[in-house]
């Protein structure tokens, strides 16, 4: 007679994600329960800011961030695990005739210096819609850091919550411009389009290789090293399993 096997204690892993990160760690969550059926997930979306809080109130035992948080006074820095790099895509109606601009355009655009497609010799588009994300996202704060500097956005801006927003947005009015995590480019409508950054574009081989500029780092956080279940999981999420997800899901993968 066969001895039973003991069933193995079921296991919640609370994790909170940030608009960038949110795809592949419903991915990486899903191929971790299917090799350890135990062992669920209660996965929360948020912006950067609002996950580290979550962080160090335990609410939450690990977050995905595409940005590095902000020191929090009083508070021991966050532990971090590199999962993988991303690129800011920038997009248009696909009935707008630009292809590229150059950072510079770029900048002009959204401060508000250059207001109308006519400025760029595009004479079939109008007034620029320029999209933003709203205060505290990820690929906003790699958007202004890497475009912006110190300067302001324009008070013409549409702020939008999400990265759906940006695209029915982008859908609905041609001469609109926004922008987007590019692992989400994979499943960009044939009606929109990314155009280039100096004439490159955000595919995975120039954010891989820094020829496109708008790039940023995604990052597993814990307020202290994750121990047992959890950090069996971040070792799965950064290792070589996890990696082939994280291109899987167009996103490059961290070089170990």
């Amino acid at each position: 007679m066969e001895t039973p096997k003991p069933t193995a204690v079921p296991i919640k892993l609370r994790i909170a994600a940030d608009d960038a990160t949110y795809p592949l760690m419903q991915r990486l969550c899903e191929a971790y329960t299917a090799l350890h059926e135990n062992v669920t997930f209660d996965l929360v979306p948020g912006n950067v800011g609002m996950l580290s809080q979550m962080l160090y109130a335990k609410q939450a035992d690990l977050a995905a961030i595409s940005r590095l948080p902000d020191r929090v006074t009083n508070k021991p820095d966050l532990w971090l695990g590199d999962l993988g790099i991303d690129g800011v895509a920038i997009i248009v109606n696909a009935q707008n005739p630009v292809s590229s601009l150059t950072m510079q355009d770029v900048r002009d655009i959204f401060s508000g210096v250059r207001s109308e497609w006519g400025d760029f010799d595009i004479k079939e588009r109008g007034i620029i819609a320029a999209l933003v994300r709203e205060d505290g996202d990820g690929t906003r704060v790699a958007f202004d850091k890497s475009v912006m500097g110190d300067i302001g956005l324009s008070q013409s801006a549409i702020v939008l919550p999400s990265v759906e927003t940006v695209i029915n947005y982008t859908l609905l009015q041609p001469d609109a411009i926004g922008y987007i995590p590019s692992s989400r480019l994979s499943n960009l409508p044939t009606t929109l389009k990314p155009i280039g950054i100096e004439g490159i574009m955000p595919e995975r081989e120039t954010i891989g290789n820094g020829s496109y500029r708008l790039v940023r780092t995604l990052h597993l956080a814990s307020v202290l090293e994750p121990q047992g279940e959890m950090r069996r999981f971040a070792a799965f999420a950064l290792g070589a399993e996890g990696q082939k997800i994280v291109a899987a899901m167009n996103y490059v993968p961290v070089a170990r």
